[in-house]
């Protein structure tokens, strides 16, 4: 199936069809993809509809299928607080690995069923296919991250809940079964840059598989940040792209952020279950890039299934999709950007050419092209409420200000929203500020006796400016303005320094 006879790939595909996999090797190939590493190609043309690959759902890796949380006991798991968030599929994945290289150093000789550990095999060879360095902001240095100073990914990267989770949860809990964790593998297999591989690896290539129901859909597949609301699929289909793979909610939050999603006593009271999230092999050999997506991942009862959604031409790559994120969360999640070439020209499309853009030193055959008409057609600015809050503030006398926290209580208790989304490329005819945020500016500066009206009825301002009201729309755009502003001098990045080349036929 490798087309440069990778021994890794070759092995790894051995696995997967030993253990119930199927794969059309007559369609598709893993290979080296430049600037890429990894990633499927199709070997011939291929249909809309076709299955590239299936597996079933015990192949995934999850607490749920990983036999860690049985031999460490469930109780003790508890205790540890590994059942909350991703912090005991990290511990997983660590003791995977650790076994997954220290039976090959000892397989000369060795029996594999002699040993309390034996069955912490399976996915040796899937675990040895994964990525052991990232380019994420997770690892970058102070001075690197500098650079993002201003942008989203910044207040996202949660080194430090990371790290504490990893101190009060994985180290004890390690120290305490030297049969599943080898006192002798803690310095090499159990280290925190091994926890930050391994939440990074989740982080970049999970996905969410919820439990099958009886009525034919995963649990809370409805309400499931993986459940993908996009897919034209059939009615009894379930399709869900998860973690990593994110369709309809690209604010995922973080390994780090997930750690701490709930401190419920029961997860799944809110809705969450972190035994959802899973390591999918073969699924997560397929790259993906902006408005590129031609094949999905379906759910079934027994399998999960990799099926094409476009056709395919003999030669190209084949894109699974996470529902196009913003560059913010492409960097922080698997440490690149998308960048296309946008149409700057029109004002009524948020689309761009999918093509990639290269970086190159040689310009040969290629068009010099001005940085700033590329970038991703998703991205987006975030405007937290406390700024507006600030600058509301500055506009209102002192008398004035004394209610600013009532409104702020009520704001909070009505709408929930304490960051407001920009999208950088605006569609013709489309508001271009988000009506939450019109609100809220309007709300904070309305008269005393007004918001005492607004409150007692329990409405908040509409999020549109109101005609004929002079006075009103003109303190408003003020607002509006001021806060635009304060948010662009935020970003600290540095200047451009880099050329990008594009064929001339781009």
């Amino acid at each position: 199936m490798s087309t440069f006879g990778d021994v890794e790939i070759d092995a790894f595909v051995a696995w997967f069809t030993t253990n119930g996999g199927c794969v059309d090797t007559q369609a598709m190939a893993i290979t080296q993809i430049p600037d890429s590493g990894r990633g499927a190609i199709a070997l011939c043309d291929i249909p809309i509809g076709h299955t590239l690959f299936t597996l079933p759902r015990a192949l995934t890796l999850s607490t749920r299928t990983s036999p860690l949380p049985v031999l460490f006991g469930l109780g003790a798991w508890r205790v540890h607080r590994l059942h909350r968030g991703w912090v005991g599929l990290i511990l997983c994945i660590m003791w995977e690995d650790a076994w997954a290289h220290e039976r090959v150093a000892d397989s000369d000789g060795a029996d594999d069923t002699d040993t309390d550990t034996s069955t912490n095999a399976k996915w040796a060879p899937y675990i040895r296919t994964l990525p052991s360095t990232f380019d994420t902001p997770m690892f970058w240095s102070a001075e690197e991250l500098g650079e993002l100073e201003g942008t989203a990914v910044m207040d996202k990267i949660g080194r430090d809940d990371a790290e504490r989770a990893y101190w009060e949860n994985v180290v004890p809990a390690i120290k305490t079964s030297p049969v599943l964790f080898p006192p002798s593998h803690h310095d090499k297999w159990y280290t925190l840059d091994a926890y930050h591989c391994a939440g990074s690896r989740i982080l970049s290539r999970s996905f969410t598989v919820s439990r099958w129901t009886d009525n034919g859909e995963g649990e809370g597949e409805d309400d499931h940040e993986g459940e993908d609301i996009q897919a034209e699929s059939g009615a009894n289909t379930v399709t869900s792209l998860g973690s990593a793979m994110e369709i309809d909610n690209p604010q995922q939050p973080s390994h780090e952020d997930a750690i701490s999603v709930s401190d419920s006593e029961d997860e799944d009271d809110e809705g969450e279950d972190p035994s959802d999230v899973a390591m999918v092999p073969m699924a997560d050999l397929l790259n993906a890039r902006w408005g590129s997506e031609n094949a999905k991942l379906f759910y079934e009862p027994l399998v999960l299934r990799m099926t094409t959604t476009k056709e395919i031409k003999q030669g190209e790559q084949i894109f699974n999709t996470y529902g196009d994120p913003p560059n913010s969360d492409l960097l922080r999640r698997y440490g690149h950007v998308d960048l296309v070439r946008l149409d700057a020209a029109s004002s009524d499309s948020a689309c761009g050419k999918n093509e990639d853009v290269k970086m190159s030193d040689d310009d040969a055959g290629t068009e010099v092209i001005d940085v700033k008409s590329t970038g991703n057609p998703s991205d987006v600015v975030e405007i937290r409420a406390d700024l507006v809050v600030e600058v509301v503030r500055g506009f209102r006398s002192g008398s004035k200000k004394q209610d600013t926290g009532e409104r702020i209580e009520w704001w909070l208790d009505e709408s929930e929203d304490d960051t407001f989304v920009l999208p950088t490329l605006i569609p013709k005819n489309s508001d271009s500020l988000p009506p939450a945020l019109i609100s809220l500016v309007r709300l904070l500066l309305l008269p005393t006796p007004d918001f005492t009206s607004a409150r007692s009825k329990g409405k908040l301002p509409k999020g549109k400016l109101k005609k004929g009201d002079t006075k009103d729309n003109e303190e408003t755009f003020k607002v509006l303005d001021e806060v635009l502003k304060r948010r662009e001098r935020m970003y600290a990045g540095g200047s451009v320094e880099v050329c990008i080349f594009l064929p001339l036929s781009w």
